[in-house]
């Protein structure tokens, strides 16, 4: 992807597509290229502050846990929040208009090969970031915290 478009989606569609799904309890913006859409909230690694990231996850009928992708657009380096959930990995998710905290997991070997296999599966633009990024792409499991968990 050219870098004025991924430009023009951090400027302007990511603010507006957060403000939108928050405002209508994710009814809004729920779902983009037939997949659906959560917000992630990690605590800036160096900041400490509040970060609100709209992301596309994946839920398969057999686990529990959302899925979400740190493809980056294909690009060579880690979105800013995947830094800071492996630096703090107590998020918060909003998602269905449902938010709750959730502990965040990287995941490694052949679980992740066979989990974005499945991505790719449900979403082919995933393929695409695989085939561009000189980086292996993270793969991370989003796991209900507390009681019920």
């Amino acid at each position: 992807m050219p870098t004025w478009k991924r430009r023009l989606i951090a400027w302007f569609f990511v603010p507006i597509h957060r403000f939108l799904f928050r405002l209508s309890g994710g009814r809004l913006l729920g779902r983009l290229e037939s997949t659906e859409v959560l917000i992630l909230v990690t605590k800036g690694r160096k900041s400490g502050k509040q970060r609100v990231s709209p992301l596309l996850y994946f839920h398969f009928e057999e686990a529990s846990d959302l899925v979400i992708v740190a493809s980056n657009y294909g690009q060579d380096h880690h979105p800013a929040w995947y830094l800071n959930l492996v630096a703090d990995p107590n998020v918060v998710v909003e998602v269905r208009g449902e938010r709750f905290s959730a502990m965040a997991r990287v995941v490694r070997g052949d679980d992740r090969t066979i989990l974005f296999d499945r991505v790719v599966a449900a979403n082919s633009r995933f393929a695409t970031y695989r085939a561009t990024a000189e980086r292996q792409i993270p793969v991370v499991a989003l796991r209900r915290a507390g009681p019920g968990a």
